[in-house]
């Protein structure tokens, strides 16, 4: 265990017993490809405002793992000066592939972050050896896996799912009908649910209210922010979706106005293509994997 003194310009070795904020990592995890948030995978204790800070340090591996001074040197971009932190964690962690039932998930519905699949550890089904449900919706806590063996023969196979996000939150009691005030809102890696999406960026709540109470550490659903309109019909947006587990933007125009976790036709002007997806942001539509 090292415990480690994060300034502006350097770091410096302290006694454990003084740690601000405790990271513990495992020697293998299952990640997709390219950077992910420290607080996908991470276990973090500590004051919140380190834990939001360090939540949403990106890592970003190579050659399948990362170091504790990849770890360090994340946590340097984050806002800590002076605190004293405790990286419990190998010299290196081993980076695996994420499950192929991870990556069909993140397919059927374009989901940018950790998806982690409990279940099937035994089977461990490749590609082919396994069929999803038709309709999967973000934030599912069990699936039904249809699993074939080599003579074709089908079991069926309960899994449990869970889906992380960064998600927003208040630090303060926040009015029905208040006009939402940034400064007391955070951001951190948590768990979405499957009743209504999660916000996962604070930035347009600035500009809109509540239609009902939120109380100090809650997320803030699409349900709880007024549903004015953040995206015009005819306007111009941004696409994004999932292609092979990577990140793909594009320019495209809205077809319908559409408020906060509204699904609305959209044309992508690359292809022509008339598409469905979810309002997430001001002017940024997630494409549905469906399409």
């Amino acid at each position: 265990m090292f415990a480690l003194a994060l300034f502006t310009m350097f770091m410096a070795v302290l006694p454990a017993s003084a740690e601000d904020l405790k990271i513990e990592f495992p020697a293998t995890i299952e990640a997709r490809e390219g950077s992910f948030y420290l607080g996908e995978y991470a276990a973090l204790y500590g004051p919140d405002d380190f834990i939001d800070s360090a939540s949403m340090a990106l890592i970003s591996p190579l050659n399948g793992s990362f170091s504790r001074d990849d770890v360090v040197a994340a946590l340097g971009g984050t806002k800590f000066v002076g605190a004293s932190v405790a990286v419990r964690m190998p010299d290196v962690v081993i980076v695996s592939p994420e499950s192929a039932v991870a990556s069909e998930l993140r397919a059927m519905t374009a989901w940018e972050w950790r998806i982690a699949v409990e279940g099937l550890e035994s089977e461990n089904p490749a590609k082919g050896e396994f069929s999803l449900p038709p309709r999967v919706l973000p934030g599912a806590r069990s699936l039904t896996v249809k699993l074939f063996d080599e003579d074709g023969r089908k079991s069926n196979k309960q899994i449990k799912v869970r889906w992380y996000q960064p998600v927003v939150y208040a630090t303060k009691a926040i009015a029905r009908e208040a006009r939402i005030d940034p400064s007391i809102l955070a951001v951190r890696i948590g768990m979405a649910g499957m009743t209504t999406p999660l916000i996962s960026d604070s930035g347009p709540l600035s500009r809109l209210t509540l239609r009902k109470a939120v109380m100090p550490g809650n997320f803030i659903a699409t349900s709880d922010v007024d549903s004015k309109a953040v995206i015009r019909s005819g306007c111009s947006v941004k696409l994004i979706a999932s292609v092979n587990g990577l990140g793909v933007e594009v320019q495209g125009i809205a077809l319908q106005r559409g408020a906060l976790g509204d699904i609305i036709r959209v044309r992508n002007l690359s292809t022509r293509k008339v598409l469905s997806g979810t309002v997430v942001d001001v002017g940024l539509v997630a494409i549905n994997g469906n399409n």
